[in-house]
């Protein structure tokens, strides 16, 4: 077979359907290599959430009311002791729960002065800390101070009937009672996640 024969039938193998489908730009070697399964598709990839989850900010000085789960007194617990309360009504930002009912929280003991003898009552004073919900800490500010009943009467009745040993007669503690409601106030905004 000759060479000029051998390359009108390789035009021909390569030669599209009909004449007007050929542009005039296009070579034997384009149209030889674009084929439909080579062709690479322009997909439009669909967007996906956002990795970043938006966010929501409980403002400074939202009202959160509170519970004491235990008492506390000056005759078992000093300046320092940390005591625990609960969230009594929930805490709702757009409709959403923020903090729950029952969520923990903490306050301290900032002095405690033991009730003595003559009658003096004790005093004790507490500072409320932090609301915690499931690690996310919420600042809260408020604080409660307490006075024991003064033994005054309770001292002379002793002094007249015992002499100077009814000087020993001991004024109250002063106490937070277990179930005593609090209201305090967050400190500062803090950003929690949105709901998904």
């Amino acid at each position: 077979m000759s060479l000029g024969l051998t390359l009108l039938l390789a035009v021909q193998a390569f030669e599209p359907a009909g004449p007007s489908e050929l542009h005039p730009d296009q070579t034997l070697i384009g149209i030889a290599k674009k084929s439909p399964k080579a062709e690479i598709q322009e997909m439009e990839i669909p967007e996906t959430e956002t990795e970043a989850t938006a966010l929501q900010i409980l403002p400074k000085d939202t009202p959160v009311h509170l519970m004491v789960l235990n008492e506390v007194t000056t005759k078992t617990h000093q300046a320092g002791h940390r005591f625990k309360l609960r969230v009594n009504k929930p805490v709702m930002l757009d409709g959403r729960v923020i903090m729950p009912v029952g969520a923990l929280a903490w306050g301290e003991v900032t002095a405690a002065d033991d009730s003595g003898n003559v009658g003096r009552s004790g005093k004790m004073a507490a500072n409320l800390l932090y609301v915690d919900v499931n690690g996310t800490r919420f600042p809260i500010s408020g604080g409660t101070t307490s006075k024991g009943k003064s033994g005054t009467a309770e001292t002379i009745m002793g002094v007249l009937a015992l002499g100077p040993l009814g000087l020993f007669a001991k004024g109250n503690n002063a106490k937070i009672k277990a179930g005593e409601l609090m209201t305090a106030f967050t400190s500062e905004s803090v950003t929690v996640p949105s709901a998904n």
